[in-house]
């Protein structure tokens, strides 16, 4: 009796799991937390090694209603190999996503990016290895909404 129910469980456990992931990013149903507009995103780059953080550019990005929703938004900002490669989104609830880049050139890495999501704002971070699976670059981003698309004016 014992054993029986433990299989149960364990295939019961497996069946919610994949129910929570989703093998499309499209069509998840999850309406993200974060409102559509102008952000301004300031981007970090971190040290691996000694963790020292700098802030290496300020970018202003037009986040689209349909862009949030299809998992669209975010991607590498500075100027890392990475940056180039494809992407396949990962969608983790209402207030987090992020993706994952796999590069099949040369210098094959990969990256990691998971961001948190408040109605206007976000902060996320990005790390990219290389092929033996050791940390080359890290990539901070903290957005923030500051209107709408297209409000800014020009002096």
């Amino acid at each position: 009796m014992g054993i029986h129910n433990a299989h149960y469980r364990v295939g019961a456990l497996a069946v919610v799991a994949m129910a929570f992931l989703p093998s499309e990013t499209q069509g998840t149903g999850l309406n993200h937390v974060l409102q559509p507009g102008s952000y301004e995103v300031e981007v970090i780059a971190e040290d691996p090694a000694t963790r020292a953080q700098q802030t290496v550019r300020k970018v202003e990005r037009c986040l689209e209603a349909p862009a949030i929703v299809k998992h669209e938004v975010f991607a590498i900002l500075s100027d890392m190999p990475a940056s180039d490669c494809p992407k396949y989104e990962v969608c983790a609830g209402e207030t987090r996503t992020g993706f994952i880049a796999q590069c099949a050139s040369a210098d094959i890495s990969s990256a990691v990016g998971m961001f948190a999501l408040e109605p206007t704002a976000f902060r996320g971070r990005i790390e990219v290895k290389d092929a033996s699976g050791k940390l080359k670059n890290v990539e901070i981003q903290y957005g923030r909404r500051t209107g709408a698309c297209g409000a800014t004016t020009t002096p």
